[in-house]
């Protein structure tokens, strides 16, 4: 589905949604870069430092030359630590491609050898990962972003990653585990309050895309973390009543009715494990953070 039909669809809901990818455009990208830099937002700090433990381990993990994929690659920061002799491709794949050019180029000035292959890829569907001849092919899917599936969509995802990359290749998933209640809540409410104008930027991309005339001020962004569903959700809620077209649909938004805008669930050890062997893939590994706040598993198709 189009931007366009996901809208329709997804605001014409009683329980209305617009799925997270729509975030990434280049401005979402780089408030995106600006949260994971936050004090409050524990995951991608405890990810490196989990990727620093087994950067020397990489080598020694698979035979031959390798083609490192990164599925919602953003600014490459963190594949730069991994990267190794053993890497002859690296091929960075993100739904906003300007972002990823971008990133590529000051990977390339690092390692001028790495053949550097960008793709816009919508990596929530069925996609071709290109072919290299004697190569692993090793994926990484970073950032808990398996957590920001709905509707169980996260196994049809594993599936077609696993068709994608066929048989005998790699991929590391960053998963975020449950933990204490307050530090899920504040990792989605940072101070500075950069995840408020991530999620709000989507007014502005609707407003860009569809023609429409949206006031941001007329919406907040309200971040909480359900106990029940395991997952921190975050809503755009209407301040206001209010009405607008998206082709010739007309979407009423009543006064503080919410738009589910963003999902994270959250795992645990066992639960990831399960979800894994449920799709097809062979757990190989995994490693935690010392305080056992995330993890990263190594799963084989």
């Amino acid at each position: 589905m189009t931007l366009q039909k996901d809208l329709i669809s997804g605001l014409s809901k009683k329980n209305k949604i617009i799925p997270s990818k729509y975030h990434y455009d280049l401005q979402g990208s780089k408030y995106f870069e600006k949260i994971t830099q936050q004090k409050e937002y524990y995951p991608t700090r405890k990810e490196k430092e989990i990727l620093k433990k087994i950067s020397k381990k990489i080598p020694a993990l698979f035979k031959g030359s390798l083609a490192f994929v990164e599925l919602g690659s953003g600014a490459a920061d963190k594949i730069k630590i991994l990267i190794n002799k053993k890497v002859k491709y690296y091929v960075p794949l993100d739904i906003s491609l300007n972002f990823v050019k971008k990133s590529a180029f000051k990977l390339k000035k690092k390692y001028p050898k790495l053949i550097i292959k960008p793709l816009k890829v919508d990596y929530s569907r069925r996609f071709k990962i290109p072919n290299f001849k004697k190569t692993t092919k090793v994926c990484f899917f970073l950032g808990s972003s398996i957590g920001n599936f709905h509707y169980k969509e996260e196994k049809k995802f594993l599936i077609n990653i696993r068709k994608s990359i066929g048989k005998d290749n790699f991929i590391f998933i960053g998963a975020d585990l449950i933990k204490n209640k307050k530090i899920l809540h504040n990792a989605y409410n940072d101070k500075k309050g950069y995840t408020a104008k991530f999620s709000l930027n989507l007014i502005n991309i609707i407003n860009r895309t569809q023609k429409t005339k949206l006031n941001i001020k007329n919406f907040y962004y309200h971040g909480f973390y359900n106990s029940q569903k395991k997952c921190i959700q975050g809503f755009l809620v209407s301040k206001i009543f209010q009405t607008f077209k998206i082709k010739n649909k007309t979407i009423v938004l009543k006064k503080s009715e919410k738009i589910l805008v963003e999902i994270s669930n959250k795992f645990t050890i066992k639960s990831f494990k399960a979800l894994a062997s449920q799709t097809g893939w062979k757990t190989q590994q995994y490693w935690q953070d010392k305080k056992k706040y995330y993890s990263l598993f190594l799963l084989k198709s």
